[in-house]
């Protein structure tokens, strides 16, 4: 996708991104010592679930204040509201907002630094290069949404729900382009200690985090509509039961 291209493509309603940058650097690799002392593993999959306290009823962040952890939320009610077994989506869409939850506690560690003169990140990335490899997690998992929404909307019987459905993953793939790019910009800025530069791409990530989330959401919604209307197919898997 050309620059050009992602600057002027706005899709409904969602927030614009700021202006991109005419050509994107390649990441800085990190500097390395002769004998670096080992990182400390990252939480895995099993352990990020076994921790998870998310209060469905809890209030959301706010919006202004933590827009990341704000969408992520209502991402994690919406995913909530159903049983994960049996379904990929669901499980998925959850893990994108446990993703974006680590990437914002990142961007916020990173802000206190540069605005306020802090000298510890409070993060659970030891390195830009976390950031980078979480980046790539959420664009797996979008792939999944993306390949259970297009067998859903093939099979489903209704043409209006089908247009709805559609509508509603069809960003998810630009979106995920964006945020590889957006990463790889903050990766740069970050290694030349470039203030300007990582505040700009911190900007960026939190509209296309916003965005991208949103599409989410409104993708497990539309499927589960078109869900109702597969009931016997039986080529659709997945199967959208509510918690009770």
């Amino acid at each position: 996708m050309t620059i050009s291209r992602m600057k002027d493509e706005v899709v409904g309603f969602y927030l614009p991104l700021p202006p991109l940058p005419e050509a994107f650097p390649e990441p800085v690799p990190e500097e390395t010592e002769e004998n670096p002392p080992p990182r400390p593993p990252g939480p895995t999959d099993d352990e990020s679930e076994e921790e998870d306290t998310f209060d469905v009823n809890a209030p959301p962040p706010d919006p202004v204040e933590a827009p990341i952890e704000h969408a992520a939320f209502k991402l994690r009610q919406e995913t909530a509201k159903f049983v994960e077994e049996d379904n990929d989506m669901i499980t998925a869409a959850r893990k994108i907002a446990q993703k974006f939850q680590q990437m914002a506690k990142y961007t916020k560690g990173r802000r206190e630094i540069l605005e306020l003169g802090q000298t510890e990140e409070k993060s659970e990335f030891s390195s830009m290069t976390d950031m980078i490899q979480t980046c790539r997690e959420i664009i797996a998992l979008t792939k999944t949404i993306q390949k259970h929404a297009g067998m859903i909307s093939t099979n489903c019987p209704d043409k209006r729900l089908i247009y709805s459905l559609s509508n509603s993953m069809e960003p998810i793939g630009m979106l995920s382009q964006q945020l590889n790019i957006i990463a790889s910009v903050k990766a740069a800025a970050t290694g030349r200690y470039d203030e300007a530069a990582e505040v700009e791409a911190d900007e960026m990530l939190t509209i296309n985090a916003q965005n991208l989330m949103k599409s989410v959401r409104d993708t497990v919604r539309a499927s589960e509509a078109c869900s109702v209307k597969m009931l016997s197919n039986p080529n659709v898997k997945l199967q959208f039961k509510r918690r009770k």
